[in-house]
């Protein structure tokens, strides 16, 4: 919010509103794709295992099967990594759907106020900031 408090800039009602939605949109957004990532890490896993156990069978040597099962434990990890980064990203995404929603609920009958009342506002100029 470093923006707010530049010199002669001015936060409505509705901005704050949609600030505070478009971080949910993007909250969301962000754990859509951490867990796409997760996803991959996933197939990676799979794919290298699968290409392990067939090397085996066709009797490939050990040290080459024995790496790709390597990188498909890293893999494993890797995605379990992740899913805690998508638990927690889920915890965002709610927390800042919450936020989005009290936002509204806060502001957003004054900024409904503002749009409807009938009482002429006061110039901008006798309004002291402090």
């Amino acid at each position: 919010m470093g923006a707010a408090k530049t010199a002669g800039s001015v936060i409505t009602f509705a901005a704050v509103i949609a600030r505070a939605g478009a971080y949910a949109i993007r909250a969301a957004r962000t754990k859509a794709a951490v867990e796409r990532l997760q996803t991959r890490f996933q197939d990676r896993a799979d794919s290298a295992r699968y290409l392990s156990d067939a090397m085996t069978l066709l009797e490939v040597d050990e040290p080459t099967t024995t790496a790709y099962m390597e990188v498909a434990t890293l893999s494993e990890a890797m995605a379990a990594n992740v899913g805690t980064i998508v638990s927690n990203a889920d915890g965002l995404s709610n927390a800042a759907e919450g936020l989005s929603k009290e936002t509204q609920a806060q502001h957003g009958r004054m900024a409904d106020a503002n749009r409807t009342h009938s009482v002429q506002m006061a110039d901008r100029r006798f309004i002291k900031r402090s």
